[in-house]
C-alpha cells in the first residue's frame, strides 16, 4: 500500500510539474504535451481506483471491521491449537507461534519431529489424534482444555497429497483425502468454536493451495479437496457474522505454492519454477494471526486467485502447461 501510494504522489507531482512546465522543462509539442497529461491523469486514476478497491476488498475480508481491536490479544496468554504440526509447514508455524510467546497443542498421528528445541518443549504439549475422529478430537479437546484452557486459535494446517489419475484412485483413498483435507475441518471447528464465540474472540485458519483454483491431472482429488476449503472458509466466516453475531473472530484462508514437503516429494521434478521453503510459508501464515486480521493469504501469483476470470481458452492453456507436473503415481504423502 505504501509503494502504490507513493507511486500516487509521484504521478500527482508530475502531472503539475507537466501541467505548468517550466523553460524547456520537456522538448514536446503542445499535442505532445496535451497527450502525455491526459495519459497521466489516466493512470492517476486507475492507481486511485485500484487503491480503492484494495482497501474495500481488504475490509469485506475483515467482516467489515474498519479497525481491528488488537488489545484483547496477549499472546503470552494464548493458545493454539495446529493440527499437522509435527513435521513440514506446521512444525515451523508452532515454532513461530512459540516464538511470540503462544502456548501450542499439537494434534498429529505422528510424533513431534526433532526441529523442536528444548526450550520450546515447555509451551507445546503433543496430543496423538487422528483428526477424523469426531471423537478423538474431543477427546484431545478436552485434554487440551485441561492442560492449557480454551484455544483460541485453530490452524487446519494437517493435509495428504495422492499423484494418481481419477481411473487410478481407489474408493478408500479418496475417502482418506477428503477426510483429512476437508471433512477434519468439521471436527475441529465443532470443538473448538464454541469457547470463541462464548468469548468473541478467536482465529481460525485453513491452510489451502493455489490447487484450490483449478484442478490439475493426476491429483484431481487433492484440488477438490481445497477448491471444498474455499467453500468451508467462506460458508464459516458467514455463520459467525450472521448466525452467531461475532464478526471479531478471524477467519483466514492461506493459499501455498509448491512448498518443499513429503507432499511434493514423488513429483518435484516436474515443477517448473520456485519452490517455497516451509519457514517462509509458516512466517507467512503467523504474520497474519499476529496482526489479528483475516482475509486470504496467497502465497504465490496473486492472478491464480482470478484465473477463472480469465478467457476460457486462457484459462486452459494454463491448465495444460502444468498437465507435466504430476505424471507418477505416487502413495498418500502428508505435508
Amino acid at each position: 500500500m505504501i509503494r502504490s501510494l507513493g507511486f500516487v504522489a509521484a504521478l500527482i507531482l508530475l502531472n503539475s510539474a507537466w501541467a505548468f512546465p517550466g523553460p524547456n522543462f520537456l522538448p514536446l509539442s503542445e499535442d505532445q504535451h496535451e497527450l502525455l497529461v491526459t495519459i497521466l491523469n489516466w493512470l492517476l486514476a486507475l492507481c486511485l481506483v485500484c487503491e480503492v478497491n484494495t482497501e474495500l476488498s481488504r475490509w469485506a475480508e475483515d467482516k467489515w471491521i474498519w479497525k481491528d481491536d488488537k488489545s484483547v490479544w496477549n499472546w503470552g496468554n494464548e493458545v493454539a491449537v495446529i493440527t499437522g504440526g509435527s513435521k513440514g509447514i506446521g512444525a515451523m508455524v508452532v515454532k513461530t507461534l512459540v516464538s511470540y510467546g503462544i502456548r501450542v497443542a499439537v494434534l498429529d498421528v505422528e510424533p513431534l519431529s526433532d526441529v523442536f528445541l528444548s526450550e520450546e518443549s515447555n509451551s507445546i504439549n503433543f496430543y496423538k489424534c487422528d483428526i477424523t475422529s469426531r471423537v478423538q478430537v474431543h477427546e484431545a479437546g478436552e485434554a487440551i482444555r485441561s492442560d492449557f484452557g480454551s484455544p483460541s486459535i485453530l490452524v487446519n494446517n494437517a493435509g495428504i497429497g495422492n499423484a494418481n489419475t481419477i481411473l487410478e484412485s481407489s474408493p478408500e483413498g479418496l475417502r482418506t483425502i477428503f477426510e483429512v483435507n476437508l471433512l477434519s475441518h468439521w471436527n475441529t471447528v465443532q470443538e473448538f468454536l464454541p469457547d470463541m464465540i462464548a468469548k468473541k474472540k478467536g482465529h481460525i485458519m485453513s491452510v489451502a493451495s493455489l490447487a484450490a483454483f483449478f484442478g490439475l491431472a493426476g491429483m484431481t482429488d487433492y484440488s477438490c479437496t481445497k477448491a471444498g476449503l474455499i467453500a468451508f472458509h467462506e460458508g464459516l466466516t458467514q455463520e459467525l457474522k450472521h448466525r452467531y453475531s461475532c464478526p471479531q473472530i478471524k477467519t483466514t484462508i492461506v493459499y501455498p505454492n509448491w512448498t518443499r514437503t513429503r507432499l511434493i516429494r514423488a513429483i518435484e521434478k516436474g515443477i517448473r519454477g520456485p519452490v517455497m521453503d516451509p519457514k517462509d510459508v509458516a512466517e507467512a501464515m503467523a504474520k497474519q494471526i499476529i496482526s489479528a486480521k483475516g482475509g486470504q493469504v496467497i502465497l504465490g501469483p496473486n492472478i491464480a486467485a482470478s484465473i477463472r476470470a480469465l478467457p476460457t481458452w486462457l484459462q486452459e492453456f494454463i491448465r495444460d502447461r502444468m498437465a507435466h507436473i504430476v505424471t507418477v503415481k505416487a502413495t498418500t504423502a502428508v505435508a
